[in-house]
């Protein structure tokens, strides 16, 4: 595979880009070029998602992920298990040099580009995604300026962006996407709105098509990936939407958000349900239902329930549940995590036969339950 290097970014772009992401945020908008619409996957995304440059710190105690980079044995298990999709959530803070968002960092690019190749190596389709991006991230701690509001973290934004996407051009869409930045939310400390979203979302595509036309770009879901960025409709920039499922909040994160909460874990299907599918369809997959009428491509990139807390038996019942409504809408999905309290892999529960698996532990009935509705 030959792979672009990117080029340095210099003070006369830097100035040229804030000024037109001034304009932009300015008019409320920004233009994207005419794009592509015409390609779709050609079968459905299934895999999980990979958190080896997700953050640069731990997220919690027992957490056993890999920091830092990909390892090449995750791709050929998902390929040996019969599925196809990698989704890479990214700190972009390992990717510039000292801080300095301007810096691109070769070092650590290389890293991605690794990961690429694994991907392309063992057929498995990878996603690109910034968690964190300059200026935004839903997780602690907060940037120090925001996407949404200043010029200067949006013009690192789209430049991290324009250099993705020189460096991966001419790897076929089938092989590699993009998803521009993890559920943008309206967090008031950033001051996200969907329409300043929008402005977001369509100066990283133009930037990414005056590098790469024809790249197929997703932009998560707005409010935590709960429904879809309607100011982004029709879909004159991004090619589809990426929903996050972690509903109902209070069993998949039960304890997490708050460990003194008094009482049992939630029961599934919730109480006066007797069908889990259909409490999924009202209370969850409703909020989609204007991007399913207008034909957006939809693709759950995230979906999970945290292992630690919640009894073994309801987890596998709410999970084949979500995989249901996935089948159900022809919708691809991604688990959070493969590694970690929301994979199949070393998770910290206690409740589950593990299978001894390459060394790890394997939640096998879990990882069963996926494969049945790949």
């Amino acid at each position: 595979m030959s792979l672009c290097v990117p080029m340095v970014v210099g003070r006369r772009f830097f100035l040229g880009a804030a000024i037109a992401v001034a304009v932009a945020l300015a008019a409320g908008t920004a233009n994207a070029a005419e794009i592509p619409q015409e390609w779709r996957p050609k079968e459905r995304w299934c895999g999980f998602n990979l958190l080896g440059m997700f953050c640069q710190t731990k997220m919690a105690a027992g957490d056993r992920r890999i920091l830092g980079y990909f390892p090449e044995d995750r791709f050929q298990w998902m390929h040996e298990w019969g599925l196809n999709f990698a989704r890479l959530p990214l700190d972009y803070r390992f990717f510039v040099k000292s801080g300095d968002w301007m810096k691109p960092d070769e070092s650590q690019l290389a890293k991605l580009d690794e990961a690429v190749r694994f991907g392309r190596r063992h057929g498995i389709h990878v996603q690109i995604n910034f968690h964190r991006a300059p200026g935004y991230c839903c997780n602690d701690p907060k940037e120090p300026k925001s996407l949404f509001r200043d010029s200067e973290p949006l013009v690192a934004f789209t430049n991290l962006w324009s250099i993705l996407a020189r460096r991966y051009r001419g790897i076929p869409n089938d092989e590699l996407s993009f998803d521009l930045v993890n559920e943008p939310a309206p967090i008031s400390y950033y001051g996200a709105t969907p329409s300043n979203y929008a402005v977001v979302a369509r100066s990283a595509l133009k930037a990414i098509r005056d590098e790469d036309l024809g790249r197929f770009v997703m932009s998560d879901g707005w409010s935590w990936g709960n429904r879809p960025v309607m100011e982004l409709h029709p879909f004159d920039s991004v090619a589809g939407e990426s929903i996050h499922c972690y509903e109902p909040h209070g069993l998949t994160h039960y304890k997490i958000d708050n460990p003194n909460v008094k009482g049992p874990c939630p029961c599934w299907p919730p109480k006066g349900w007797t069908n889990g599918v259909e409490w999924l369809e009202k209370n969850y997959v409703r909020a989609w239902q204007p991007a399913i009428d207008d034909g957006t491509f939809l693709f759950v990139g995230e979906f999970g329930c945290h292992q630690r807390t919640v009894p073994h038996q309801t987890y596998l019942a709410w999970l084949e549940d979500v995989l249901k409504v996935c089948k159900r809408h022809n919708w691809g999905w991604a688990l959070w995590n493969l590694d970690g309290t929301f994979g199949i892999l070393d998770t910290p529960r206690t409740d589950c036969d593990f299978e001894d698996f390459q060394g790890h532990k394997l939640d096998r009935a879990a990882l069963d339950v996926l494969l049945k509705y790949k």
